[in-house]
């Protein structure tokens, strides 16, 4: 089946209804019956991503720290179960041409010294991976704005520590696949379910989260802060094909690469290693990424060797989100980690592993 067909598949039992919502720069569509397609989307600003109220309401200050948080990963049976819904009931707008392709940083207007710094959060069928609360209790301290890009399975096995960071407005949740799967080997309906299964999952989380006693009666204009959906998209690995990348114009989901590399996963990497790449390489209009995962080696160590200095540099931090307003996006028709074709052998590695 094309990639049309697919979509189009998705969307003939239902009609696109657009929903305003004073947070966002562009509509978000909620699914209902037998409408036309949206219109594209431009870049947009998002200047809202959660609501404190809320994130302090439901969660004692104690608990937001996750004192005993493991960053251990664990491996385990392969599971491949799909969440309680296949697909979301919110679809964003096409992508215009202008946030297609793989976007690798951002070319600020007047050289404006902001950057995205991210956080991978990932998790493949056969493991369960960790949540490094020390990264995230820094970034909370010290008022520094991050995007997380968070695998389903990771949301659906960690559902508490998501839905805090959703309703955190300091930071923006993005998708990072079901089960991280390599998008470069997958085709039709299984790299499909890899996106929309994750899309889902988040709304269900989102919908149990605002559900519960501590957030129920706050008001929906309250409520509307925390996004519906992951409004970006990180390809697990740094790796795409066409059809992925089509797939995603379609759902409305950037993919949204990188340009500056920590290489925390390596344990060979000191926090101080980290911190001198960061601070010798950064421009304007970076996205830097790093992981929470608890796969991260000395990340957070590193977080205070760095951050302060780029803030007395001049350096705004911003989620993905807001980047994209500050100016045109810099973008690939092939995904890499910093140069064509360096991550070939992840489809050695990991083949069909999801």
């Amino acid at each position: 089946m094309s990639m049309t067909g697919r979509f189009l598949k998705y969307l003939l039992p239902v009609f696109v209804l657009g929903v305003s919502l004073s947070v966002l720069g562009q509509g978000v569509e909620t699914v209902e019956e037998n409408c036309p397609v949206p219109e594209p989307q431009t870049a947009r600003k998002i200047l809202v991503f959660g609501s404190d109220a809320i994130l302090r309401s439901c969660w004692p200050a104690e608990q937001l720290r996750n004192p005993g948080a493991s960053k251990k990963t664990v491996k385990t049976a392969r599971n491949t179960k799909p969440p309680e819904r296949l697909m979301p009931k919110n679809i964003l707008p096409h992508l215009a041409p202008e946030l297609q392709n793989s976007i690798r940083h951002v070319n600020p207007h007047d050289d404006q010294k902001v950057v995205a710094l991210t956080f991978d959060l990932c998790e493949r069928a056969d493991e369960i991976t960790g949540y490094d609360a020390a990264i995230v209790n820094y970034l909370r301290a010290k008022g520094v704005k991050a995007t997380f890009f968070i695998g389903g399975k990771w949301m659906l096995d960690h559902p508490d520590k998501t839905m805090q960071l959703m309703a955190d407005p300091l930071f923006e949740v993005g998708s990072h696949a079901w089960t991280h799967a390599d998008l470069r080997l997958e085709k039709g309906i299984k790299m499909d379910e890899q996106i929309l299964w994750t899309q889902a999952q988040y709304e269900l989380l989102r919908e149990q989260m605002l559900a519960r006693p501590c957030a129920a009666n706050f008001s929906d204009a309250e409520k509307e802060k925390i996004p519906l959906i992951p409004y970006t998209f990180r390809f697990p690995y740094g790796v795409c094909s066409r059809d992925a990348l089509q797939f995603l114009t379609q759902f409305g989901l950037p993919a949204i690469q990188w340009s500056l590399v920590t290489a925390d996963p390596s344990k060979k990497r000191l926090p101080q290693d980290i911190a001198r790449v960061v601070l010798k390489r950064v421009r304007p209009g970076d996205i830097i990424i790093c992981h929470a995962n608890g796969q991260g080696a000395g990340t957070s160590a590193a977080l205070p060797l760095f951050l302060p200095k780029l803030r007395n540099l001049g350096y705004e931090f911003v989620t993905v989100s807001e980047l994209l307003s500050y100016g045109p996006a810099f973008s690939m028709e092939d995904c890499y980690e910093l140069r064509v074709g360096d991550n070939l052998d992840y489809d050695r590695i990991y083949g069909r592993k999801k």
